[in-house]
């Protein structure tokens, strides 16, 4: 196994957080945020409706054509070692929007697996929270501040951070811990 490896990792949902690491493995597991941010999947699709009318296509559907685009973008940046994602879960009250989180699922796995012919990675919410804050019920906030307090991770921006772009990290570390901490 490699030392160092990149890490795509998704926070997936209409606000897609995302963040690109570098995690070295040894002597020590290091995990390095080069890059970071939110991209507002509701504002993209408003501006593409606007810009490109369209009589057939729901907004739901021109969301799912928009986020391909992004998520076509990004997966383009580098080459990446591996891809991450906190897996989708149901919550009752809100069926519409688990749909939506294993649509973008689908389509994001699709891509990495058939074009960049590599596995995509799903960590539970729960895992991930319990990796990053030792608790696995922690709030959005809670992550957030234990991503920016970590001394295993280092972001070389942090101003401004979205809750969607913490709990991306939050879930790039956990991957690490999950599947690679065990295997160096």
């Amino acid at each position: 196994m490699k030392n160092q490896i990149s890490i795509l990792a998704l926070d997936l949902g209409s606000n897609l957080g995302w963040c690109r690491c570098s995690c070295i493995l040894k002597p020590e597991i290091k995990l390095n945020v080069i890059d970071h941010g939110t991209i507002y999947l509701d504002q993209l699709t408003q501006d593409r409706m606007k810009k490109d009318h369209n009589d057939v296509f729901s907004r739901h559907r021109t969301r799912m054509i928009v986020y391909e685009e992004v998520i076509r973008k990004l997966i383009e940046v580098v080459k990446f070692d591996c891809y991450v994602t906190e897996d989708v879960f149901c919550m009752p009250n809100r069926i519409s929007a688990f749909r939506s989180l294993a649509l973008y699922l689908e389509i994001f796995e699709r891509i990495v697996n058939t074009e960049k012919q590599k596995q995509l990675y799903t960590v539970p919410p729960t895992l991930i929270k319990k990796h990053i804050s030792n608790y696995g019920l922690t709030d959005k906030a809670l992550v957030q501040q234990a991503v920016l307090d970590h001394p295993a991770i280092t972001i070389q921006k942090n101003t401004e951070m979205t809750h969607h772009e913490s709990d991306s990290i939050a879930g790039a570390y956990a991957f690490v811990m999950s599947f690679l901490a065990s295997a160096i």
